[in-house]
């Protein structure tokens, strides 16, 4: 069978022509839609990895912080446990068995002439000191005196209370006194607390100590951060 071109011979070329452009688009837009889905598929894979490893990560952080939770609890049911052991050992000293040796000492020591202690408690280391005395400064020189003492802390004069007079007991003595010697004397009744220290300096030490491991737990928190930046 004869086939026979009735169309001019340039348009033949041009329609050619046309055919091999459209080919070429095609080729090049299949090729882009190509290179765009391998890069869609590529990262999506690759952010399925990372979502992965970010779920990963997460974990082992919850699970370090369980244990430094885990860690702290021990440190500090042993930092409980030593201050037991501490407080026993303290309660056990020889220190702490002469301490009311040594108050009952300062107490006697630190009242001047005329002023009379009648009472003394102490509940949870406040102690309260009941006494008589012939005027006010007594009292204040009892309770500077007192505060000289390293086991009385915080000494304070809580009351005083004006009574009424009691006969001098010079009174009774044998012989001639002067006229001074027959007046009544005033009375003054007060209370004075304060705080006491079984073991004066222990606490002070302890403080400095205490301290002493703050500062050093924090260089040590602070390089670990460093570190890790």
């Amino acid at each position: 069978m004869i086939h026979i071109n009735l169309l001019p011979t340039n348009e033949v070329e041009e329609a050619s022509s046309r055919r091999k452009e459209l080919l070429l688009a095609g080729g090049l837009f299949t090729l882009t839609l190509a290179a765009v889905l391998s890069v869609y598929f590529f990262q999506g894979t690759r952010l399925y990895a990372v979502r992965n490893e970010l779920s990963q990560r997460e974990n082992q952080i919850v699970a370090i912080r369980k244990q430094n939770q885990d860690l702290e609890k021990m440190e500090r049911q042993k930092k409980e446990t030593e201050g037991k052991i501490r407080v026993v050992h303290l309660l056990t000293s020889p220190a702490r068995r002469s301490a009311s040796v040594h108050i009952l000492d300062d107490l006697s020591d630190s009242a001047p002439q005329m002023l009379w202690l009648t009472e003394f408690t102490e509940v949870k280391g406040v102690a309260k000191i009941n006494g008589k005395s012939v005027d006010n400064q007594t009292i204040a020189a009892f309770a500077r005196q007192l505060a000289n003492s390293h086991y009385f802390k915080k000494v304070e004069i809580r009351e005083t209370v004006q009574e009424k007079p009691i006969a001098n007991p010079r009174n009774q003595a044998v012989g001639k006194g002067s006229p001074s010697d027959t007046l009544p004397i005033p009375v003054t009744r007060f209370l004075v607390e304060a705080s006491i220290d079984y073991l004066p300096g222990v606490q002070q030490e302890e403080a400095k100590e205490e301290s002493a491991a703050k500062d050093a737990e924090s260089k040590a928190n602070k390089s670990s951060t460093e570190e890790r930046k």
